[in-house]
């Protein structure tokens, strides 16, 4: 292929090189003028009623995060040291009922041994009776023990965080 002078590429490399081959540099003049010196800063305006509540608001909800939080933070610590407690409790529970059925298992193969041995019903009697205060003997330790454990811990109450601060109204422009 033949290849032209006159080709979009070549026409577009032209055009920028004369746009940019026109533009002059500018000489800065050495001399420097005299300048109005800038006016002094105005003084702050006063602040307006919406901005004083608006300040407030924020002052307001930062305190209600913080307090949100360090809530969150005591609730957490509280559950943390009910449910320690609580498994605590449950798992001495869980022995002494253990305990209890062990020694009710330990009564009921004693009397039936008992029973098997026996040849007379004075005997029956007997082994009968000594599995009932067995029992019963049980019952009352199990009973002490329980008395002894306490009452089961209680779940934490909730914080109550308060209501969230409610924004100031934006007051409107009036038409004067």
């Amino acid at each position: 292929m033949k290849a032209t002078f006159i080709n979009s590429r070549n026409v577009a490399l032209l055009v920028a090189a004369g746009l940019l081959a026109g533009t002059g540099t500018a000489i800065a003049d050495e001399t420097p003028t005299a300048t109005a010196s800038p006016t002094a800063t105005a003084t702050p305006k006063p602040l307006t009623e919406y901005q004083k509540a608006k300040a407030a608001y924020s002052a307001a909800v930062a305190a209600y995060i913080a307090n949100r939080k360090s809530n969150a933070a005591q609730y957490k610590a509280a559950i943390d040291a009910f449910v320690v407690a609580k498994k605590s409790y449950n798992d001495t529970r869980t022995n002494i009922l253990k305990t209890y059925k062990s020694e009710l298992a330990a009564a009921k193969t004693a009397r039936e041994a008992a029973i098997a041995a026996a040849t007379t019903d004075a005997a029956k009697l007997a082994a009968n009776t000594a599995h009932r205060t067995a029992v019963a003997a049980a019952t009352s330790k199990r009973d002490a023990a329980i008395v002894a454990l306490g009452v089961a811990p209680a779940a934490p109450a909730t914080p109550l965080i308060g209501a969230r601060p409610t924004p100031p109204v934006k007051p409107t422009k009036s038409a004067s």
